[in-house]
C-alpha cells in the first residue's frame, strides 16, 4: 500500500473508532419492582406491660433483636414513599416499626433503644393529646404523652419520623359530654358536606400542632382504631397524605414502585408482650 493510502486508511480508521455508538441502554433498577413490607404496631412501653396495647422494654428489646436475626432490616416512611415514586431501592427483607399515640415512652424508652440498633421508626401523635398527662380539659388522668421538646429532637435525629393519628378524632367516649369521635368515621346521621369539612379542620390543627415540634407537613397518617372510609381516604389524599396505616394483621403490604396507592392501607401487627418470636417471624415471612 501507497504512503497516502495507508495514511488515509489509518485516518478512517481511527474516525471509526471515535465516532459514537448507539445511546447506552440504562441499567434497570436493582430490586424488584414490588415488595412486601411488614409494619409492626407498638403503643406503650411500660416495666409491666402485659395489655393490649402496652410491652416492657425486655419485650421490645427481644423483637428487636428476631427481626434483626431473621435478616429484616427496618425502614422509614419517607423510604417506602420514595420507592413508590419510583425514586429509590428498598432493602431485600423490609419491615416498618410504628408506635402509636405519643406516649413519653415512646421517647424516654423505645426512642433511645432504637438508637441503639440505629433502626428508623414512625410515631403517629394524637395532636389534642401532645405534652399532657390529662384528658384535654376534663382533669382526667391519662398517660403522659410527649411534648413539642421531645418530638423537635426525635423529628431533628432524622431517626425518628413523627406524623398524625389526628388531632382530637380518636376520642374516648366515656370522657366527651356529646358524640364522641372514637375513629376518623363520620358521626351518625353527619353529611358528608359537614364530615368532610370536620375531617379538613381537624387535620389543619394537628398540622399546626406537629409543625410546633419541627415537622414540616403531614404525610402519612394512622387511622384511629384502623377504621377508615372511601370518603375519608378522598379528603386525606386532597390533603396531601401519602401513607395510611390500619391495625389490619392479615393484610399482607405489597408496595410497588411507581404505584403510590399502594402506600394506602398497609396493615400492622400489633406488638405485645404475647407477642412470640414464632408469631412475630410468621407475619414477617409471609
Amino acid at each position: 500500500m501507497r504512503p497516502a493510502a495507508l495514511c488515509l486508511a489509518l485516518l478512517l480508521l481511527a474516525g471509526c473508532a471515535a465516532a459514537p455508538g448507539p445511546p447506552a441502554v440504562s441499567e434497570p433498577w436493582p430490586g424488584p419492582d414490588s415488595v412486601n413490607v411488614p409494619v409492626l404496631m407498638y403503643h406503650h412501653i411500660t416495666d409491666t406491660g402485659g395489655t393490649d396495647a402496652t410491652i416492657s422494654p425486655e419485650h421490645f428489646r427481644r423483637q428487636l433483636d428476631a427481626v434483626k436475626a431473621a435478616g429484616y432490616t427496618p425502614v422509614s416512611l419517607d423510604e417506602l414513599i420514595g420507592f413508590a415514586d419510583g425514586e429509590g431501592a428498598l432493602q431485600e427483607k423490609p419491615v416498618c416499626i410504628t408506635f402509636d399515640d405519643g406516649y413519653m415512652s415512646t421517647y424516654d424508652t423505645a426512642f433511645p433503644i432504637l438508637g441503639e440498633y440505629g433502626y428508623p421508626a414512625a410515631v403517629f401523635v394524637i395532636g389534642s393529646s401532645v405534652g399532657r398527662d390529662t384528658y384535654k380539659d376534663t382533669g382526667r388522668s391519662i398517660i403522659p404523652h410527649f411534648g413539642t421538646d421531645q418530638m423537635a429532637e426525635m423529628t431533628a435525629s432524622g431517626r425518628m419520623e413523627v406524623q398524625s393519628h389526628t388531632f382530637d378524632m380518636h376520642q374516648t367516649a366515656a370522657y366527651e359530654t356529646g358524640p364522641a369521635r372514637t375513629s376518623i368515621l363520620p358521626l351518625e346521621g353527619e353529611s358528608e358536606e359537614a364530615y368532610a369539612a370536620a375531617l379538613e379542620e381537624d387535620f389543619r390543627l394537628e398540622a399546626e400542632a406537629l409543625a410546633q415540634g419541627g415537622v414540616d407537613r403531614i404525610t402519612a397518617l394512622a387511622y384511629p382504631l384502623g377504621r377508615h372510609s372511601d370518603l375519608a381516604d378522598s379528603v386525606l389524599r386532597e390533603l396531601g397524605v401519602r401513607v395510611t396505616l390500619t391495625t389490619d394483621s392479615g393484610h399482607v403490604n405489597t408496595v410497588t414502585r411507581n404505584d403510590p396507592d399502594s402506600l394506602w392501607g398497609l396493615g400492622r401487627l400489633n406488638m405485645t408482650n404475647d407477642t412470640t418470636d414464632e408469631m412475630l417471624l410468621e407475619y414477617l415471612q409471609r
